[in-house]
């Protein structure tokens, strides 16, 4: 008889772990290759070995649905955790923010630890410290313009499209207590356009010290990004030389950084716990660590009413979450409509606040204390956006945060194709904006002011909706405004030059009135009047050139 075969059966235990495993197999296999949460890229957003991790705080955990005691013993949970996992490698507690900046442990990357991190549940969020990039694309040439007695002035053709002209009729200086701090890569301290009397003592972000412990914050050498970015809002005006700021004598700090995201936003603490008012940050990469800057800046503007004007970065085609606390400023050209280079451009969405001209913006340099050029980038975008609002708020030291901005806001005029949920609020109009924080009506120089031909007559800070008359003559005097009592312009034997309807941002334009070619060489007398409460605006006297 053959020998039975017998054949032995696993135990239970061993028979469930293999099925288990099996099962793990079958759906590890059934799923998809699982991409790199972050992906480096050249010139943009760069690894440095070192990250950021922010624990849930109790507060996190009670809106998730946990009781108080419960909230804090997760929070216990996690922090016993972070220490177990990184504290040999951390070697920046930021107690403010409960961060913990730490060195990359040898073997791990920060996509494996990262990932690692992030499944505990642990953190509010877990980020590269990005190497940082200014938004700017370099050197170009320029065009126009006109105004004080800064003899490059007329390369900035910004500083026209903002109407910064008729804005400096309004206010055009600075005020003590009124600081913009630069958080970029230095300054080129002594330029001849940059004035040592309105800039304030330097911090380097790095080292973590100010000019008078040491730090340096000369701007580097070649790149000139600092310098160029200071000189777009805060280049001393009317002082014949070079070229102008978007304020004449406004007060600035550079806080150099070292080109990181945790420098980057130690700079910004920084600059808002010395009492800067305004800051102008133009690090690209905002959106690669959305939550760092959030919580940060979140936190920075709550503790210390603060202005954050960031740029929007060079990348046509990012999208990122809106930023509550900052204020993301994005790119127009010369035809007011965004900002498209051949290889670069303007990102566009519900996160941009605020657009400006971004194309050939002309400014000071760095390769002396006597050089100027041209750059394009939503870098030469945000300080102008800096520079209207601490104008705005030099002009009224009594505004809030919220006021200031809400004038920035109004102000602004549609660009090209406009729409709210790409491009913010539209573009900047310092006139417009200036005009609205008077309470009063203003006009301006005609467009573009020669005779023979159609040109724009503009009045701002009017109630939207309202009817606003213009008038001219050609000498001064006195006559009523009919349907006002005892309003009168001062121009004797006024004419009609025609009426136009305020729009929203207080702007009332008469445009393509053909100026008869006989005014050519003749000065005439212009002045405008809101007949919803008749005000009556400034005088203004115009010499048509020959």
């Amino acid at each position: 008889m053959a020998k039975a075969t017998t054949h032995r059966v696993p135990p239970p235990r061993t028979l469930i772990l293999i099925a288990l495993a099996l099962l793990v197999w079958l759906v590890e296999a059934a799923l998809p290759v699982h991409a790199q949460r972050w992906t480096e890229e050249e010139g943009r957003w760069e690894f440095t070995g070192k990250m950021v991790v922010r624990p849930l705080q109790v507060e996190h955990w009670m809106e998730q649905g946990f009781s108080r005691e419960r909230a804090q013993e997760l929070y216990a949970e996690a922090t016993a955790y972070t220490i177990r996992t990184l504290g040999e490698h951390v070697y920046r507690y930021f107690e403010r923010m409960d961060e913990y900046w730490f060195d990359l442990p040898q073997g791990r990357s920060e996509n494996d630890l990262g990932e690692e991190l992030i499944a505990t549940g642990y953190y509010r969020y877990v980020c590269p410290n990005w190497k940082t990039y200014p938004c700017s694309t370099g050197k170009t040439e320029s065009l126009l313009n006109e105004c004080p007695d800064d003899p490059l002035l007329g390369n900035q053709w910004h500083l026209k499209r903002i109407e910064a002209c008729a804005a400096w009729q309004i206010h055009h200086d600075g005020d003590d207590a009124i600081v913009i701090g630069f958080v970029d890569d230095g300054l080129l301290v002594g330029h001849d356009d940059i004035s040592e009397t309105y800039r304030q003592e330097g911090y380097n972000s790095e080292t973590e010290l100010w000019e008078s412990e040491g730090g340096n914050i000369e701007d580097i050498p070649g790149w000139c990004h600092g310098t160029h970015v200071l000189g777009v809002a805060a280049a001393s005006g009317n002082n014949n030389t070079g070229v102008s700021g978007v304020g004449w004598t406004l007060r600035h700090r550079t806080l150099k950084t070292g080109g990181t995201l945790e420098t980057q936003l130690h700079a910004m603490w920084v600059s808002a716990g010395a009492g800067d008012l305004v800051i102008s940050s133009t690090a690209g990469g905002i959106g690669a660590s959305w939550d760092a800057w959030e919580a940060n800046t979140s936190e920075i503007v709550s503790s210390h009413g603060v202005i954050i004007c960031q740029a929007a970065g060079n990348t046509a085609t990012d999208e990122y979450d809106p930023f509550s606390a900052m204020v993301i400023v994005g790119g127009t050209q010369q035809d007011d409509a965004r900002w498209l280079g051949q290889y670069f451009g303007s990102p566009v969405g519900e996160f941009i606040d605020v657009m400006a001209p971004a194309a050939d913006i002309y400014s000071t340099r760095c390769s002396s204390t006597s050089s100027y050029g041209a750059a394009s980038g939503t870098s030469y975008a945000t300080p102008q956006v800096a520079g209207l609002c601490a104008l705005i708020w030099c002009y009224e030291p009594t505004l809030d945060r919220q006021e200031v901005l809400d004038l920035l806001y109004a102000g602004c005029d549609a660009i090209d194709d406009y729409n709210p949920n790409l491009h913010g609020a539209g573009r900047i109009n310092a006139f417009n904006s200036l005009a609205l924080a008077s309470g009063e009506v203003w006009t301006r120089d005609p467009h573009p002011g020669v005779a023979g031909i159609d040109n724009d007559f503009k009045a701002a800070g009017a109630t939207s909706g309202a009817t606003v008359r213009f008038y001219y003559g050609s000498s001064t005097g006195q006559t009523a405004v009919s349907g006002c009592s005892n309003v009168y312009v001062g121009i004797a034997n006024a004419s009609l030059l025609g009426t136009a309807t305020a729009a929203a941002n207080g702007a009332a334009i008469i445009e393509d009135f053909a100026v008869p070619s006989g005014w050519a060489g003749q000065t005439r007398y212009l002045q405008a009047v809101d007949l919803s409460d008749c005000r009556v605006s400034n005088l203004i006297q115009f010499t048509f050139p020959n």
